[in-house]
């Protein structure tokens, strides 16, 4: 019993420094009717996204942005050479509020530096970014390096560089943990087995 205990800690342990190396940081980034980019819907409307390139994922809250007859909200990453990633359509209450969160499916790039919504229409062909723009956002990728070269947010499973040489598995914290735990389980033990001769 003890020895299965201890193999547990030291696998869960193990398993967890393992986890801790997902980077995946989550970047948020404010929409507003953004000048030289909106052309479309209110002034007012605003919103906010949720990405990690890492992580495959983006999420998308809007509001003030009311439907419109035969309108359908489009989210779009957008990169400096005008090349777009349709993130997927936007639904919208009478309200003007709405919400979307989806998988980043097809990212094969990682330079996109502009969001925006966009107002499609049955006039606009279904692999371009409509022409009506409604709220958008620029951001810059979180990078690990000092320079800016190097991408943090694109590689799961790194690490930022903090210019120490790697951790490595923490044995010496595996170690004292388990000893700990071995250490409890044996005490558990002896005052059981008191219990059990007084009785």
């Amino acid at each position: 019993m003890l020895v299965a205990l201890v193999a547990l800690v030291l696998l869960g342990l193990v398993g967890g420094a393992a986890d801790a190396r997902a980077n995946g940081v989550p970047q948020l980034v404010k929409l507003t009717y953004l000048s030289g980019v909106s052309n479309y819907g209110p002034k007012d409307a605003e919103g906010v996204l949720e990405f990690s390139f890492a992580e495959a994922y983006a999420r998308v809250e809007v509001k003030n942005l009311p439907p419109q007859a035969g309108v359908s909200y489009e989210g779009w990453m957008v990169a400096p050479d005008g090349s777009a990633l349709r993130i997927g359509e936007i639904p919208v209450e009478s309200s003007g509020v709405g919400a979307y969160e989806t998988k980043l499916i097809g990212l094969d790039r990682y330079d996109y530096n502009l969001f925006l919504i966009a107002a499609r229409t049955a006039e606009t062909a279904a692999d371009q970014v409509p022409e009506g723009r409604s709220i958008a956002g620029r951001f810059t990728v979180i990078g690990d390096s000092p320079d800016g070269s190097a991408a943090g947010d694109i590689r799961p499973s790194h690490l930022p560089e903090t210019g120490e040489p790697p951790a490595g598995t923490p044995w010496g914290r595996i170690i004292t943990t388990a000893s700990v735990m071995a250490g409890t389980a044996l005490i558990l033990f002896s005052v059981r087995r008191r219990r059990r001769r007084a009785a």
